[in-house]
């Protein structure tokens, strides 16, 4: 007689259950885990436990590039000032012909603007004649322009810089100090000063001397500025003592120069 195969008994059927379960369980489980859903609520679980950004103090962090940066911008300004500097800067007397008729007594803002613009274009002053056409130039912008060319102030005198050559740059200083205007031109800057004339003591101006009168700094000694005055034939390389030269300075003021303040104009490109 033939034996029935033995059927499962309730608790071996239970057994298996659990098995199979346990084996669907851990499938779902582990392709959870590679899903990358866990992950991504993980990090949205992360970004709500940070601070708000303002709350987060920032500090960059510095790379080799950026202090290399960083360090070039600072060596480059302010250059260091050397002991002692000349800048060639061509020289123009205001009265080229040795005519000093009213206009020409009335030049040497022109004259001073003259130089800087010949310096920063790298041109040189050719003859007397190339002189008196670039001053012709100057005082028929100004006449054009403001309506005058006589006296011109501090003010005035840097938008004919900009008017007349627009690649150039004019600022006014007030109060400037000596170190700062070595600063200035150990930065390839020139250096225009208005004065009370008189108060400068230069021997070669015709008695009593010019009321107002503006010259250019183009260098400095241990002791003086070295200036292209064209007041004088005798102007260039002109040296005056730091503290002349500062008390002298004046803007027009209407006239009374002597009270007027003490302003300089700084020309670059």
């Amino acid at each position: 007689m033939q034996k029935r195969p033995r059927r499962p008994t309730r608790k071996n059927r239970t057994l298996l259950l659990v098995v199979f379960v346990a084996i669907i369980v851990a499938v779902l489980f582990f392709w959870f885990l590679n899903s990358g859903f866990y992950e991504s609520k993980l990090l949205e679980n992360k970004k709500e436990s940070l601070p708000q950004l303002s709350e987060v103090s920032l500090t960059p962090t510095l790379t080799a590039s950026t202090v290399a940066v960083e360090s070039a911008v600072l060596t480059a300004t302010p250059m260091p000032i050397p002991n002692e500097l000349n800048l060639d800067v061509p020289f123009a007397v205001q009265a080229p012909n040795a005519n000093w008729d009213q206009t020409h007594e009335e030049a040497c803002e022109e004259a001073a603007i003259l130089m800087a613009i010949r310096y920063f274009n790298g041109e040189k002053i050719k003859s007397a004649a190339d002189v008196e056409v670039g001053l012709q130039e100057i005082i028929t912008w100004e006449n054009e322009n403001l309506g005058f060319f006589e006296s011109t102030t501090v003010a005035e005198s840097v938008r004919v810089i900009k008017g007349v050559d627009k690649k150039l740059n004019a600022e006014i200083v007030q109060n400037p100090t000596i170190d700062q205007i070595k600063q200035f031109l150990a930065n390839n800057k020139l250096v225009l000063v208005p004065t009370a004339g008189r108060l400068l003591g230069n021997p070669f101006y015709k008695s009593p001397g010019p009321l107002y009168h503006m010259l250019v700094i183009k260098g400095y000694t241990v002791s003086q500025f070295i200036t292209n005055d064209a007041g004088t034939r005798r102007g260039e390389n002109y040296p005056y003592k730091y503290k002349t030269l500062l008390d002298a300075n004046h803007d027009y003021n209407g006239g009374d120069v002597t009270g007027g303040k003490k302003l300089m104009i700084v020309v670059s490109k």
